[in-house]
């Protein structure tokens, strides 16, 4: 799935399996109301949404197999018509740069150093200069530039312009390698988690707000970072810890790093969190929306037909 609450934009593909007919499409929030995704292939996932919302970059859910080797099939959509595709890459992310005319692409190529492809011209960079991972990052809202988590050192992320592939290195210090980065939903924040199970808030410098040790609740890992819709509550999911098997998901105040809810998991519904909602509510890999605050399943995602076929 592919959720961008700032932008009420959702789609929905064959990975998720909580579709009837699994395939993708998008989903209007405001009428549950799917509908098909022109240029797109049935196996198709969306990577990015340029910020005008006229490109989206797509990839094949499974990998092809080209010269007896697999790759991915990328695919560049602008406005319903395929503008550019490409298997040359064995890709796992795709982010745009602001124009949305360049696309920062993930190639294994003995190592993951991504490449930039100029999406009008149809041609692909050298590798840029250092590895990276878009997964575990996030692309600054204000500038455009992705974020993500240096492999190299610790106390370290890497910002990389999407256009030209430059990189500037900014210091965190929560004392390990960075695991995960998120900004708020303003921009103005920064929040990152370690191998240490530190939660570090700082502004765009790396200025730190607050720091919070979480290994009083479990292990943080490379879990993912939720916020509520108006970015004042964050939820971090624990996989596993002392008081359940099935983990915890840590309700955490943005502005103080008070923790203000640890939620029990079960084995039963609801599912693991798998992405942002509206309001103060996520959406689990099953399909139910739950309470932001509780964990409390209070709605099913319900779908029509698919419109637009």
């Amino acid at each position: 799935m592919y959720v961008d609450v700032r932008r009420h934009t959702v789609f929905f593909d064959q990975t998720d399996r909580f579709l009837a007919q699994p395939g993708l499409v998008r989903y209007d929030p405001a009428s549950g109301q799917l509908s098909a995704v022109p240029g797109a292939q049935a196996g198709d996932v969306v990577n990015d949404v340029s910020r005008d919302g006229n490109r989206l970059a797509l990839a094949s859910a499974d990998w092809v197999t080209v010269r007896n080797a697999s790759r991915t099939r990328l695919t560049f959509v602008t406005q319903g018509a395929v503008a550019h595709q490409t298997d040359k890459f064995l890709s796992f992310w795709s982010r745009f740069d602001p124009s949305g005319r360049f696309a920062l692409v993930s190639a294994f190529n003995g190592k993951r150093r991504p490449v930039v492809i100029d999406l009008d011209a149809g041609e692909s960079s050298d590798p840029i200069a250092r590895d990276l991972d878009a997964r575990f990052g996030d692309v600054d809202p204000l500038d455009g530039r992705l974020w993500a988590p240096d492999e190299r050192a610790k106390d370290s992320v890497l910002a990389v312009d999407c256009r030209s592939g430059d990189i500037q290195k900014v210091r965190l210090p929560l004392g390990e390698k960075v695991a995960r980065v998120r900004f708020a939903r303003d921009g103005a924040a920064l929040f990152a988690t370690a191998a240490n199970n530190r939660l570090l808030c700082c502004d765009r410098d790396g200025a730190v707000r607050w720091s919070r040790d979480i290994g009083e609740y479990g292990e943080v890992r490379a879990g993912n970072i939720y916020f509520n819709e108006d970015g004042t509550y964050l939820c971090l999911p624990l996989s596993e810890t002392p008081r359940s098997n099935w983990g915890e998901d840590l309700v955490i105040d943005a502005r103080t790093g008070a923790v203000a809810n640890a939620i029990l998991r079960h084995r039963g519904p609801p599912a693991r969190l798998a992405s942002d909602w509206f309001g103060d509510r996520l959406l689990t890999h099953g399909g139910e929306i739950v309470d932001f605050h509780t964990g409390a399943v209070v709605e099913r995602l319900a779908f029509g037909p698919v419109g637009g076929e």
